[in-house]
């Protein structure tokens, strides 16, 4: 760049995967930065989806163990990773059982396995042992096995039992090196979705999931360690920079292969070099794939993080008014951000080396600690004027927020604002932590206010958790809706108290204890515990408190998995199975054989899936969606292996609010809960709302009902040819009425487009209100018409609409959609309404399509006409079965909706549609829903 910039400078970089072979720098004495007040941004090209990859494509599979289905694959001996990466899905290394027995008393040196066996194993040195309690996560290599004797590498091992120190003399005892489990040896490749790397052979063994067919699959293994930095000094920092829409991916982290191995003292901070004992005071960072240090005004604008193996994004020392907006984290090794330092030499650093004014905002954290499961979603070190609002943050397996970790003293911190973030699923893991955790004194008055926590999995620790030492917090106005376990947790231990703190007027459904009696500085007075139901107060800081709603697309649903509090399991026969390894959400599943066996989970939003593992043991279940039958579902069947994490059932269009969604065993097949994903709120339109147009005769308005109608109030009618229309901008939308055994068959129409006939389902008395009786998902986005036509004389009724939000809708021509097999014709400036004026097409049998995608449901867009047939349907490598697209004469409406799904897990995924003979089949675009 030049030293006397005159205009911005924008860098557009196409859609495509970009492999890194080295470090992506940037660096202010290469002049990489913005000058005289101008900006270089680096954004993605419109409508398209740029990948910073750090990985190497593994290709050339063979099967290598029939018995067991373990595939090889040759990578060199150069290759080193601890991370992979098949189809989009992070692949774990080879493990064993959880919790084994038989493991003796740990000495001074390992330890002493049950049996002789590891010992046999001829590459047992490498193979690593894995020891989680309380908060932390350690993993120490196997350097020797002679008989039952296990030797650990040093000082990792030594460095997992030193005792913590504080300048008071007290200590923590580390708890003792138990055996969570093994991991990283030939011998452990027993479950799908595993890996092991013979580095010396240059050899990578793979066990594939159901439906992963290596021939044709992506699989990914990261060999970057640093995907990108940035830096600067004190005098000249790096500047002015842009980081737009793009996606940063595939990195690993290295040192926890090494003698040092992962010996964590809290937080993705770990302990290195050799110690008799270790001040908390003196930790080490786990350091960021992507990092950058005395860097000024930098945003990451709508960027990506995933599938990384360490930190997501560090921001270090001499960080100064960076801003993290409207992005997304998932998928992380370690902490997913971390701002600042928490080492002796930052406590006071020269103000150039300071952390000052960095801005997160709007953006979703989920799925951080995927590796190393005491880390947190969003990491504050020693830093003044930290800003950290209206982020959603959760599925965590520890905690959400950690500021200021230091356990005791002093340092420059301070000034941290931590409002309106929605808190949610996290410590699903570890224990002793929370949803927002701080520790050591503020240098200058902190707020946590207005943040709405729930869901969170609290057996030790408080969802509001003020540790020893914590001082000079504001927490208030927050509403802790933890359900079980202590809501706010003053720390008053080993005489370094919690001092100075103010906690008042929070809102919780739970106890409020504290640790032993809070020291009198602090004032706690108040607050509304105990609750069971939440008061309009605690209701509008809930509701405000998230993401805002031109950011809401970012995370419109999020994934409960089974075992989370407030779903509750009733009737006979439930077995709960973890660590199963075969791709459930959390690794785990419950499932029942019994007739009259019950799950139930109370929702907000205005949707939900129920994810299953699909068998040919499965039967028919009674749904019920607030208390009203939805009727017999039985979910698709599938042959071995079994594919998990599958939509069974789905229900969206709901008016935005409270609902409860119950199942029912019908009998004595299998049943299987996996998690469930639900849809954020819709936007709802009442009957009686300006453009909702009413035309025909008869229609009767009826307010004040006392039913339970939206609104309380309804329009009805009994007369044929009776019509309601409402114009919305947004991607779909749901038709709420009354059921009824009076209701008859409606017209429905979309964009003026015969959907054909539609009969809502009747119900006797008393006469469920706000049901679902039709709606449409997956519209490109933009402005769309629904009309409903009455076609009898029977009753029609009219309740509300729901209003799905734009999605992200991807043209046929995208560099992510890939046609194979023959006959495919582009053809462009159609001039029918096509999306983009332009749509792909064949006559062929075995024409496939398949798109990649992010988000939690696709839908498909196509051209209506008679001339379409079948075409067979797969999700993520699944057989969704034949679908034959609506038919319609001419004129061909375009940018219809050939096949859509809602309700997958948010992440990563595939269709892939395929002719099934010579009809046509037309591509128009896709849309998805994030």
């Amino acid at each position: 760049m030049t030293a006397a910039m005159t205009g911005d400078i924008v860098v557009q970089l196409r859609g495509g995967t970009y492999r890194m072979s080295s470090t992506w720098a940037f660096s202010n004495s290469e002049r990489d930065s913005g000058t005289n007040g101008y900006r270089v941004t680096y954004t993605a090209y419109s409508g398209e989806i740029p990948r910073i990859s750090g990985a190497k494509k593994i290709t050339g599979w063979t099967l290598y163990d029939a018995a067991k289905n373990i595939w090889s694959a040759p990578v060199g001996t150069s290759l080193r990773t601890r991370e992979l990466y098949v189809n989009g899905v992070r692949a774990h290394i080879a493990r064993g059982p959880s919790n084994p027995t038989g493991w003796g008393t740990p000495t001074s040196t390992g330890l002493l396995a049950p049996d002789s066996t590891l010992a046999s194993w001829p590459d047992i040195v490498g193979t690593e042992v894995v020891s989680e309690n309380t908060w932390v996560h350690k993993s120490c290599p196997i350097t020797a096995a002679s008989g039952t004797s296990v030797t650990l590498a040093q000082p990792c091992y030594a460095n997992a039992g030193v005792p913590f120190v504080f300048n008071s003399g007290d200590r923590i005892p580390q708890e003792k090196f138990n055996v969570s489990w093994l991991q990283n040896a030939y011998e452990l490749l027993n479950n799908p979705g595993t890996f092991y790397l013979k580095s010396s052979a240059g050899t990578l063994f793979y066990v594939p999931r159901a439906n992963e067919d290596l021939a044709s699959a992506d699989v990914e293994a990261p060999v970057l360690e640093t995907l990108v930095r940035g830096t600067g000094t004190a005098a000249a920092p790096l500047t002015n920079i842009t980081f737009s829409r793009l996606v940063f991916e595939h990195a690993t982290w290295l040192e926890p292969s090494t003698s040092g191995g992962y010996a964590e003292g809290q937080a993705g901070w770990h302990i290195t070099g050799a110690n008799t004992q270790v001040p908390m005071a003196n930790l080490t960072r786990t350091a960021g794939n992507l990092v950058f240090d005395h860097s000024t005004n930098l945003n990451f604008t709508g960027d990506t993080f995933t599938h990384l193996g360490s930190v997501g994004l560090e921001l270090t020392l001499g960080s100064k008014n960076n801003t993290i907006l409207g992005s997304t984290f998932t998928d992380i090794g370690s902490n997913a951000l971390q701002i600042g330092s928490v080492t002796v030499a930052d406590r006071f650093p020269a103000d150039g080396d300071k952390v000052t004014g960095n801005t997160v905002k709007n953006s979703v954290i989920t799925y951080a600690g995927q590796v190393y499961r005491g880390a947190v979603g969003i990491f504050v070190g020693y830093t003044t004027g930290t800003t950290i609002t209206h982020n959603a943050i959760g599925q965590l397996p520890y905690t959400a927020i950690s500021v200021n970790l230091g356990w005791e003293g002093l340092s420059y911190s301070g000034d941290a604002t931590v409002t309106y973030n929605e808190i949610f699923q996290d410590m699903g893991v570890l224990t002793d932590g929370g949803a927002m955790y701080s520790q050591m004194a503020m240098a200058s008055p902190s707020v946590m206010k207005y943040n709405y926590l729930h869901d969170e999995k609290i057996t030790w620790g408080g969802a509001v958790y003020l540790d020893a030492t914590t001082g000079n917090w504001t927490v208030q106005n927050n509403v802790l809706d933890t359900g079980t376990g202590a809501s706010r947790f003053i720390q008053c231990c080993f005489a370094v108290e919690a001092r100075n703190n103010v906690v008042q007027f929070n809102y919780s459904n739970a106890s409020g204890t504290a640790r032993g009696v809070p020291h009198p500085s602090n004032t706690v007075n108040n607050n509304y515990d105990n609750l069971t139901s939440f008061p309009a107060e605690a209701q509008t800081i809930m509701a405000g408190a998230g993401l805002e709603p031109a950011f809401a697309y970012l995370l419109s649903e999020r994934t409960y998995n089974d075992t989370t509090n407030g779903i509750s399991y009733s009737g006979n026969g439930w077995t709960y199975s973890p660590d199963r390894g075969y791709g459930d959400v959390g690794d785990d599943l419950r499932y029942s054989n019994a007739a009259g066996a019950a799950v139930t989970i109370p929702f907000t939003g205005s949707g939900i899936s129920w994810l299953t593992q699909r068998s040919t043991f499965t039967g028919p279940v009674q749904v019920y969606v607030d208390g009203v039958d939805q009727g017999t579902i039985t979910p698709p069947t599938s042959g071995a292996p079994y594919p998990t994490r599958h939509v069974g059932y789905s229900i969206n269009g709901l008016a935005a609010g409270n609902h409860t969604l119950k199942i029912v065993n019908n009998g004595a097949a299998l049943i299987t809960v996996d998690a469930f994903t639900v849809s954020g709120p819709r936007t709802t339109v009442n009957d009686g709302a300006a453009g909702v147009i009413y035309s025909g005769s008869g229609w009767t308005y009826a307010s004040g009902r006392g039913y339970g109608d939206f609104g309380d109030d309804l329009h009805y009618n009994y007369s044929a040819g009776a019509t309601v229309q409402y114009a919305f901008t947004g991607s779909g939308i749901g038709w709420l009425a009354q059921r009824s055994s009076f209701t008859g068959p409606v017209q429905v129409y979309v964009d003026g487009v015969d959907q054909g006939v539609i009969t809502p389902k009747s119900s006797g008395s008393p006469y469920p209100v706000q049901q679902v009786e039709y709606n449409i998902t997956g519209l490109a986005a933009g402005s769309h018409n629904l009309k409903i036509v009455n076609i009898t004389s029977k009753l029609f009724t009219v309740d509300a609409f729901t209003i799905e939000n734009n999605r992200k809708t991807s043209n046929d021509t995208d560099l992510a959609v890939i046609y194979s097999g023959a006959g495919w014709t582009y053809a462009s400036a159609r001039g029918y309404g096509d999306f983009g004026d332009d749509v792909h097409y064949s006559r062929a049998a075995g024409a496939t399509v398949t798109v990649p995608f992010t988000g939690s449901g696709i839908a498909w867009l196509a051209q209506a006409s008679t001339f379409t047939g079948a075409v067979q349907v797969h999700v993520d490598g699944v057989d969704q079965g034949a679908i034959t697209p609506a038919k319609s004469g001419s004129p061909y409406p375009t940018q219809q909706i050939g096949y859509s799904i809602t309700g997958l897990t948010a992440g990563e995924h595939t269709l892939k549609i395929v002719n099934n003979g010579a009809a046509l089949i037309t591509v128009d675009a896709f849309t998805v829903k994030q």
